[in-house]
C-alpha cells in the first residue's frame, strides 16, 4: 500500500453532486470536514448547493476533456455519482488517470465493473487507484472476504442481497443496465451467461425466501478481492418502490425511510465442503451507500491507497466493515 506524501489531507472532486444521492453524500463529506468541490452539468441547482455549503463548483458535461482538466486540477480523488454510469463512468475514468486522480464510484453495473477492471494497466501507469462500488460493495466485498477467511481454500460463493428502500430515477436506469448485462455467474473463474434464470432460497433470519439470479458486481469485485472462481448472486426487494415516494424530493432528502434493514448474506464453501454463512444488515435506502462512499474515499484522501484497479477490499481488507456506520455482521 503507497501513501500520499505530498497530501497526506488530500482534496476532492463531487461530479454529480445534485442529484438525490449526491446531495446526501456532500452534506456528509461536509459534516466529516473533508475538503471538496462539487460539479455537474446544472448550473443553477450547483450554483444553489455551492453556496449553501460555501464550496467552490464547476460546470461541465461529461464529454468535456477541458472540464475535467480543470475541475480536477490540484485534486486528490474524483467520486463520481452522475447516474447512469454507462454514460459517465468511461469518460471520468479517463479524466481521473489523465489528471492522475483516484478514481471512485457508487455503481452497481457489472458491466462498469469490468470496464475499471480493463483500466487496470493505465490505473497502475498513472498511479492511482480506480475503485469502482465504492457504494453498496464498501459492505458487500469485505463481507465476501471476512466470510471466505472462515473456510480452507475457498472454491464457491453465493451472494443473496435483500433491499429495503425503494429507486432513486437514476438507480432504476443503472438498473436496467444491470438487467441488460444478462444472467451473468463466475464458474471456473471465467463469467458465462447463462440462457435460463434459476432462482435460489435463502434464509436471512425470517424464514426461507426466493431470490432471483442478478449479477450485481461481485462477479467482477469479489473476484478481484478473493480468487473464488465459482460466484452466484441473488437478488430480492423487502419493500416495493413506492411512486412519487417523498423519500426522492429535491432539495435535502430524506435519508432512510425507516422501513425493514436491508441485508447481504454470504455463503462460502470451501475445498473439503464445509459451507459458512455471513450477513451483515444495513440501513435500508441509499445511507448505506453514502455514508460508505464517504468513508472510502476519506482513507485515499489521508494517503492510504494501492494502485491498479482495486476492490472495496483488495485495498482496505475484512477491515473496512469495522468502520462503516450501522452495519452489523452475523456469522453461522
Amino acid at each position: 500500500m503507497k501513501n500520499l506524501e505530498t497530501t497526506p489531507e488530500g482534496k476532492l472532486l463531487i461530479y454529480g453532486a445534485t442529484g438525490y444521492t449526491g446531495t446526501l453524500i456532500v452534506h456528509e463529506a461536509s459534516r466529516r470536514g473533508i475538503d471538496f468541490e462539487i460539479a455537474g452539468r446544472s448550473e443553477d441547482r450547483l450554483s444553489a448547493l455551492a453556496a449553501e455549503l460555501n464550496v467552490p463548483y464547476h460546470v461541465f458535461p461529461v464529454a468535456d476533456r477541458e472540464g475535467w482538466k480543470r475541475a480536477l486540477k490540484g485534486k486528490t480523488a474524483l467520486l463520481n455519482i452522475a447516474g447512469p454510469f454507462s454514460e459517465t463512468a468511461e469518460q471520468a475514468m479517463e479524466a481521473a488517470i489523465k489528471s492522475q486522480v483516484h478514481y471512485f464510484d457508487i455503481t452497481a453495473e457489472v458491466d462498469i465493473y469490468r470496464l475499471a477492471e480493463s483500466k487496470d494497466v493505465a490505473a497502475e501507469a498513472a498511479g492511482i487507484m480506480l475503485l469502482s462500488g465504492a457504494g453498496l460493495f464498501a459492505t458487500y466485498d469485505p463481507l465476501v472476504v471476512h466470510t471466505a477467511k472462515r473456510v480452507k481454500n475457498p472454491v464457491a460463493m453465493r451472494a443473496a442481497f435483500k433491499y429495503s428502500g425503494g429507486f432513486t430515477p437514476g438507480s432504476v436506469a443503472s438498473s436496467g443496465n444491470i438487467i441488460n448485462a444478462g444472467l451473468l455467474v463466475r464458474k471456473n473463474g471465467e463469467i458465462k451467461k447463462l440462457t435460463e434464470a434459476p432462482s435460489a432460497s435463502f434464509d436471512l433470519g425470517d424464514g426461507p425466501e426466493d431470490f432471483s439470479l442478478m449479477p450485481l458486481g461481485g462477479l467482477v469485485i469479489s473476484y478481484k478481492s478473493t480468487g473464488i472462481p465459482d460466484i452466484e448472486e441473488y437478488f430480492a426487494m423487502a419493500v416495493p418502490a413506492e411512486e412519487g415516494s417523498d423519500t426522492f424530493k429535491e432539495g435535502h432528502p430524506v435519508a432512510a425511510s425507516g422501513a425493514e434493514r436491508s441485508k447481504i448474506l454470504i455463503e462460502v464453501t470451501g475445498e473439503d465442503g464445509t459451507v459458512v454463512r455471513s450477513m451483515a444488515d444495513t440501513q435500508d435506502g441509499y445511507m448505506p451507500t453514502v455514508t460508505s462512499a464517504v468513508e472510502v474515499v476519506m482513507h485515499a484522501l489521508n494517503g492510504s491507497f494501492k494502485i491498479g484497479f482495486q476492490s472495496p477490499a483488495s485495498a482496505y481488507g475484512a477491515e473496512l466493515l469495522t468502520s462503516l456506520q450501522d452495519v452489523n455482521i452475523t456469522d453461522f
